[in-house]
């Protein structure tokens, strides 16, 4: 185990592997850290604390997490490594014997500040189901990002047949309506404008308060937020897509109209393997009265290939969902077998050939899904937060629906909504020109 050799400057290194709710909890620690007099560096050579914030959703997840404290050591071997998220709450010994100093769990990562001062190499002492929320840090946003997420969820009780999460987050817990105001709030006054919603499963928020619909109730508070302007949901599961849901997103002016669904098959034999809790016709049918609402809504998918049992005509019931339902793009997971989780015993393996052509069938059609997307815009308006980020010629930015805009450099300032009209687009982006009406937002 590594010494805690302090140098010069007090300063951090931070590593983020997995999701959206991982880039949360790695601010929160900055937050943390930040407020005990740290700075941020991008040279592990020169931190006295470098942070992994690890994922284990797959082994190849688990495999960049050991090699990052690895690479970290040889880095730095005097520094301190702290490795935590949900690697650290599976396997904490392992990543000790990788190189890391100290693993602090998932639950901890609310008092990691006060806990990388003592002497116990891992505090991750296992989830406990019926904890409280913690009412703890407040993000200021994401490093060099124009928006910020809050997190409003954490931990699931669904447990899918092939998912580890529940083990290593816990179960499901959501942060009160009131609480997720407030912070939505001191966001705003922090100077976003935008806010993704994120959580391990935003659909179930609520359900440890017995309300299966409080998703809906908290989106319209948070839409009530005065000085905010976007509001986007980071994903959210099929189940939650009611009509009172759609209704509240479409209608909205602060909802962005954009989803991320985690259908994950278009199979009803795979899903109910998967211990999924709707049906292939539950998403046709949203689908279809999302799109009876508006017309302009950018909805993406995760899918997951080669699941226990998959067969090809299991295979081509997702490309005709996928097909015939005017998703925008896809997220492709390979079938990752999970200790703990019962899929494998659920089926005949698929060969990993198999899995692999299947992956680039899917990652093509998404491809196309993006272009026609796209296509679909040319010639209308977008309202656009130029970001922190481009090329030599473009600045980027997101549209309400999702769709990635790249403008000419000097059209508008970063971090400022403003209107463009889109000229052209391919699979990547769309392209803009100024808006003759363009303004920026107070």
């Amino acid at each position: 185990m590594n010494d805690f050799a302090p140098v010069e400057g007090r300063r951090v290194k931070l590593t983020t592997l997995g999701c959206k709710l991982n880039q949360y909890d790695t601010e929160m620690i900055l937050s943390q850290l930040r407020a005990e007099g740290y700075q941020e560096t991008v040279r592990a050579q020169e931190a006295e604390l470098i942070v992994i914030n690890t994922c284990a959703v797959t082994e190849t997840a688990e495999r960049k997490g050991r090699a990052a404290i690895r690479a970290a050591f040889r880095s730095n071997p005097r520094a301190k490594i702290v490795a935590t998220g949900c690697q650290a709450e599976k396997s904490p010994q392992a990543l000790l014997t990788q190189g890391a100093s100290m693993v602090i769990g998932n639950r901890e990562k609310e008092r990691f500040s006060s806990l990388i001062v003592g002497t116990e190499s891992v505090v991750a002492g296992g989830i406990r189901d019926g904890v409280d929320w913690r009412d703890g840090t407040i993000v200021s946003g994401l490093r060099g990002r124009v928006r910020a997420f809050l997190k409003v969820q954490d931990g699931c009780s669904q447990y899918c047949t092939y998912c580890i999460v529940p083990k290593l987050r816990g179960s499901g817990r959501s942060l009160p309506v009131r609480a997720a105001v407030r912070r939505a709030a001191e966001l705003v006054d922090q100077g976003f404008q935008e806010i993704v919603l994120t959580g391990v499963a935003l659909g179930t928020y609520g359900f440890d308060f017995g309300q299966e619909d409080a998703l809906c109730g908290l989106l319209l508070e948070l839409s009530k937020v005065r000085g905010l302007e976007r509001l986007r949901l980071s994903s959210v599961e099929p189940w939650a897509v009611s009509n009172r849901f759609l209704e509240i997103v479409g209608f909205s002016e602060v909802i962005c109209p954009h989803l991320h669904l985690p259908f994950q098959s278009g199979s009803n034999e795979i899903l109910r393997r998967m211990n999924r809790r709707y049906s292939v016709d539950d998403i046709r049918k949203s689908l279809d009265f999302a799109f009876s609402l508006r017309e302009d809504w950018g909805i993406g998918a995760d899918i997951i290939v080669g699941f226990p049992g998959e067969t090809s005509s299991h295979f081509n019931e997702t490309l005709s969902l996928v097909k015939d339902t005017r998703i925008a793009y896809l997220h492709v997971f390979p079938f990752s077998s999970r200790p703990g989780t019962p899929a494998t015993k659920l089926g005949a393996p698929v060969s990993s050939d198999e899995i692999m052509e299947r992956a680039n069938v899917l990652r093509e059609l998404s491809r196309t899904s993006r272009t026609e997307f796209h296509n679909r815009l040319v010639g209308t308006e977008v309202e656009v937060i130029p970001e922190n980020r481009g090329s030599q010629n473009y600045v980027f930015g997101h549209a309400r629906n999702y769709a990635d805009v790249a403008l000419p450099r000097g059209l508008a300032e970063t971090g400022k909504i403003a209107r463009f009209i889109v000229e052209r687009a391919d699979s990547e982006f769309v392209y803009c020109r100024k808006h003759p009406k363009n303004y920026e937002a107070a």
